[in-house]
């Protein structure tokens, strides 16, 4: 599994790209195989209050899926696109699986 990790305007220290790697290797474990995951971090002021926006794209067996998720932190934002991430790709792998059975 090839995994792209991209920060905009902000810094991705190595303990945040160990934890999305660690998650991403699990999810491909579990739904797998990912073929391909792009991650992208990204943040902004508006205003006076700051944002953080993760995109997190995967290729999985004939499909693609996006997520995207936007919080006041980095750290916040990362952990919700995971868990989604996650949840769509569990919803996949059974409508897959229910595929194959009819």
């Amino acid at each position: 599994m090839e995994i792209k990790l991209e920060g905009r305007q902000v810094e991705l220290g190595d303990e945040l790209c160990e934890r999305i790697r660690n998650r991403m290797t699990s999810m491909d474990q579990r739904f797998g195989p990912i073929t391909h995951a792009r991650l992208s971090v990204e943040r902004s002021v508006r205003k006076i209050e700051q944002r953080a926006k993760v995109t997190a794209v995967v290729h999985i067996s004939g499909t693609t899926v996006t997520v995207t998720k936007e919080t006041p932190t980095v750290v916040a934002a990362v952990n919700e696109a995971l868990e989604t991430l996650s949840l769509e790709l569990a919803e996949h792998v059974e409508k897959t699986k229910k595929s194959h059975r009819d």
